[in-house]
């Protein structure tokens, strides 16, 4: 992967997150100590705040050992998705992911709301956990077929999790990785990452890789924010310039 790293690096010193990452969430919601609310409204600015935020939670968990309210207020409140709801299937799915990080193995069931769960294991422990959603593993797919690919498969891709983002949704990129890798589809190349490994696969990539991008201290959710906040922008205006793909791997602009 030496390449895509090199060319997150690039975009590393392109992008300050402080101007272009604009993630908000509500301040001023109950989840947060009069303490906590003051802390998060020193600083107005929306990555900073989405910092602080990793920490104070990650503070709640280590205190509090009713830890479900946590858990749904950071995939329902912060993270907006509404669908996955605080009932008792979900707790037990909840409980059942906590208990597979520390065998670093995921279902196939835990994988399949992996953009939810995640969410709650980057709170957790911001050291080793980071968000594993579709911006994301969009960003970093894509990187490694035009870095690491594009003269013939090289590197395994990440499965990709379900979103709501438009162009994510328009522009899919299992059926641009399909297309480009036609030869391997043919033959059943495995493409991908096992789903049973790919988020321990994710998060250590991210942990290597931290550092050398953003230089000592930095701490991983830096650089999955930068994949994040790229996937709207940079990676879709590359996609535009280079959407037609031959069976034969060139691209055309």
């Amino acid at each position: 992967m030496t390449n895509v790293i090199e060319k997150l690096k690039e975009f590393s010193r392109q992008i300050d997150l402080q101007e272009r990452f604009d993630f908000k969430y509500d301040i001023n919601d109950k989840i947060f100590n009069s303490i906590e609310t003051e802390q998060l409204l020193n600083d107005k600015n929306p990555f900073n705040q989405n910092v602080k935020l990793k920490w104070i939670l990650s503070e709640k968990y280590k205190t509090n050992t009713e830890q479900n309210y946590i858990d749904f207020w950071i995939v329902n409140n912060w993270g907006g998705i509404r669908g996955f709801k605080l009932n008792e299937r979900n707790i037990k799915k909840v409980k059942r992911f906590k208990k597979q990080l520390e065998k670093q193995k995921l279902s196939l069931d835990c994988f399949s709301t992996i953009s939810s769960l995640s969410k709650i294991s980057s709170f957790i422990d911001p050291e080793n956990f980071v968000i594993y959603d579709s911006r994301v593993i969009y960003t970093l797919n894509w990187l490694i077929l035009t870095c690491e690919n594009q003269n013939g498969f090289k590197e395994k891709y990440f499965p990709m999790p379900s979103g709501r983002n438009k162009i994510i949704t328009d522009f899919d990129m299992n059926t641009i990785v399909n297309a480009f890798h036609i030869s391997e589809y043919i033959e059943n190349t495995e493409l991908y990452v096992s789903q049973q490994i790919a988020y321990f696969k994710f998060c250590e990539f991210i942990k290597t890789n931290t550092e050398f991008i953003y230089g000592k201290g930095s701490k991983p959710y830096e650089l999955e924010m930068l994949l994040f906040t790229l996937a709207d922008n940079e990676i879709f205006k590359d996609l535009k310039k280079r959407i037609k793909i031959t069976t034969s791997n060139t691209f055309y602009n």
